[in-house]
């Protein structure tokens, strides 16, 4: 089965044969290396001097760890799909007061109206904005977002869950307090480990917050991360192996702006194919994802058959999301994917459309 899907995706044959090596103690030396090689490797990816956390969780685990560690009381969160109402979500569940700054399905959230909504909420702590929001194919213009948020003194969190690997985020430059993904997306791995940067306002926020539990305790992990002892829980450590073969594989094959325009080939290549079968992406134009083409279903099927015919023929796809799920289906161009895989499977849709 050939998997185009928004996770998890397909591994590097690399990471699997890293990940297949015996394993040793997460207390050993071996463990100690390669964590902190980790750290510094996606320290420099994301080219930030903050402290960065490898959580054996889903990036939901890191989305939750940015509300009961940094906001107090009310956050305002950036909703433009699934994804945006998920950190809502997680909000709300665990008592936080939630301002939605809500957007139509399809378009991004545009600064100028994050302004306005700062200028209307002024209580907020924090600003959760969700960079690429894979249930409507959209990317939202992060660096602007970031900025307004920082304008009006509120912390920024990111997900960024399907673009960190996959588009250029810049840490400390752009102000994030929080960004965290998963290793299911853009690196390659199989799912099971969250990666965050985390700063020192947000520590700062997490010495002071109460009702914090413990797994997610930023300070906790700040702690062991000074100690020298890697993490204060057992990690996923064939994960945590196969991330760093795959930040190696990055640095060896010219550096992550080679690897952000392997992902953009992919991307357009899918777009360019889809156009010549006769399908329109759903998202704004100029807003379209990197990493995942959401496209609308023709009149005559519904998103679910075609992703059902096409699974028949050997591909995976994904289905559309939420209320979009019979009007769109989507296609991952994350993890371990060759261009000839490209073709064949737009050929196989192609097909299946005419029939």
């Amino acid at each position: 089965m050939k998997l185009f899907t928004v996770g998890p995706v397909a591994c590097y044959p690399e990471v699997l044969q890293e990940m297949g090596r015996q394993m040793y103690s997460h207390r050993s030396r071996e463990y100690i290396d390669l964590h902190y090689d980790t750290v510094e490797r996606l320290k420099r990816f994301l080219e930030t001097e903050n402290e960065v956390f490898l959580f054996s969780s889903t990036g939901t685990g890191f989305m939750e760890a940015c509300i009961r560690n940094c906001v107090k009381e009310r956050i305002l969160c950036c909703i433009n799909g699934d994804f945006g109402q998920r950190f809502a979500e997680v909000a709300v569940s665990n008592g936080r007061i939630v301002e939605k700054l809500e957007s139509r399905l399809g378009d991004p959230i545009l600064p100028e109206v994050l302004e306005d909504a700062l200028k209307t909420h002024r209580e907020v702590e924090a600003v959760a904005i969700t960079h690429n929001e894979t249930s409507t194919g959209v990317i939202n213009p992060l660096k602007d977002l970031v900025s307004i948020a920082k304008e009006h003194g509120k912390m920024a969190f990111v997900d960024a869950v399907s673009s960190m690997g996959g588009t250029e985020i810049k840490v400390d430059e752009w102000g994030i307090d929080v960004c965290f993904t998963s290793s299911q997306k853009c690196f390659g791995v199989p799912p099971g480990l969250a990666m965050g940067s985390v700063s020192a306002e947000a520590l700062k926020r997490s010495e002071a917050a109460v009702n914090k539990g413990y797994y997610f305790d930023f300070k906790i992990w700040e702690k062991d991360q000074k100690r020298r002892v890697g993490t204060p829980v057992t990690s996923v450590i064939p994960q945590i192996a196969g991330l760093n073969r795959v930040l190696r594989m990055i640095e060896e094959k010219g550096g992550k702006a080679q690897y952000f325009d392997l992902y953009k080939k992919r991307n357009e290549r899918i777009r360019r194919g889809l156009e010549k079968i006769g399908l329109l992406t759903f998202p704004k134009r100029g807003f379209e994802s990197p990493t995942v083409s959401c496209v609308n279903a023709p009149q005559n099927m519904k998103g679910t058959e075609i992703y059902a015919k096409m699974r028949e023929s050997g591909y995976e796809l994904a289905q559309g999301y939420g209320t979009l799920r019979e009007k769109t289906f989507r296609i991952g161009n994350m993890g371990y994917i060759e261009l000839e895989d490209i073709d064949s499977m737009l050929t196989v849709l192609k097909d299946i459309l005419g029939r």
